[in-house]
């Protein structure tokens, strides 16, 4: 029996958004793999999978410090132990927070599954910002106009977009607002979108008073 990678995406925190598609390959998986930022942190992803995975099912939560300088050697030490897995004919999961192709684990994961022969396929599920733009009730992009997302990081290359997402802001939050007020946006935070701790921050204020690493700005300009 051969066996085969799932890269399955559990939305934005709450088990309530997992697809259908997630639930089944969950319930059918031999090997599911969690990663943590944190070494002796909790996974988010496998907090929201949890219910749905089997009582036989093997899982793994394993370390993946991004940003931090032996993150190179974490993905090589996850890719072989998938190897491994797949080699004795599993069903393997490995498990995302948001989708799989929006600033996941797996996308590193997949450099090195590519090179191989392992069979794979990607569920995918709902992304943050499109979760929080349903908590907010704002509009994410309208017309013919172009949606661009993008790191706190890369907010000084906003052009003549009307229509932006900006993530991964935390210990930016002044920098980003200024910028956004400069450029004359307004804007709203969402806080750990379908998640406990959920909230809606309107006001500069309140954002600099409410600072939170799960947190992302929807913002748009006539």
């Amino acid at each position: 029996m051969k066996g085969i990678l799932y890269g399955v995406g559990v939305g934005p925190g709450s088990e309530e958004f997992l697809t259908l598609k997630a639930v089944k390959v969950l319930k059918e998986a031999d090997v599911v793999i969690a990663p943590k930022a944190l070494k002796d942190g909790e996974s988010i992803a496998l907090d929201t999978a949890k219910n749905f995975i089997g009582e036989n099912t093997k899982i793994y939560k394993t370390h993946f410090p991004m940003g931090k300088k032996d993150r190179e050697e974490k993905i090589y030490d996850i890719f072989k132990l998938i190897e491994k897995l797949i080699g004795e004919g599993k069903k393997v999961v490995f498990l995302t927070i948001g989708d799989p192709f929006l600033y996941s684990t797996y996308i590193y994961i997949l450099d090195y599954i590519k090179k191989t022969d392992i069979k794979f396929e990607t569920v995918p599920g709902i992304n943050s910002f499109s979760a929080a733009a349903s908590v907010a009730g704002e509009t994410l992009v309208i017309g013919n106009e172009p949606l661009l997302i993008l790191p706190a990081s890369k907010i000084n290359t906003i052009k003549d977009e009307k229509f932006i997402v900006l993530m991964k802001f935390y210990k930016k939050e002044k920098e980003v607002l200024d910028i956004l007020e400069e450029k004359e946006f307004k804007y709203v935070c969402i806080r750990r979108a379908c998640r406990e701790g959920e909230s809606v921050l309107y006001t500069r204020e309140e954002i600099l008073n409410s600072r939170d690493y799960m947190s992302l700005i929807i913002a748009h300009r006539d």
